[in-house]
Parts: structure tokens; sequence; C-alpha cells
């Protein structure tokens, strides 16, 4: 099973954060920039590890888009 996930409006330094995690993925995925998107291609062999994975990625570039928020506006 495999998805892709283009999210625009991800800056360098969120791009930066979540590459890291690309190597400690317990599915596989890869993590990389596309103009202004950031483009996110996760595999994993069955739709539920698919599942699983796409909500864990989803819920780390949340928090680093919240992150990012909280310390520009303070």
């Amino acid at each position: 099973m495999r998805a892709e996930i283009k999210i625009d409006g991800i800056d360098e330094a969120i791009f930066k954060s979540i590459k890291q995690e690309e190597k400690e993925a317990i599915s596989r995925a890869k993590v990389y920039q596309s103009g202004e998107k950031l483009v996110l291609e996760i595999e994993a062999e069955d739709v539920s590890d698919l599942r699983a994975a796409i909500n864990s990625w989803l819920r780390l570039i949340k928090m680093c888009v919240e992150v990012e928020e909280v310390l520009k506006n303070g």
C-alpha cells in the first residue's frame, strides 16, 4: 500500500524538523519539498498500517506548525 500527501505552506524549518523523523519511522516514508509543497510518501504492508502511519505523520506535521505559530506570535 502506498500514499502520497502534498501540503502547501510548509516552510524550511518545519521541513527540516520533519525530515529527521524519516529515519526513525516504522513504515517506509520519504519526505521532501517540491516547490512550495511538502511531499510525504508512505508505504506500508496493509491498509491499517498505512492509516496509522498517515495519522502519525499528519499529527507530527500539525504539531510542528502549531509550535511554529506559537513561537512567531508569542
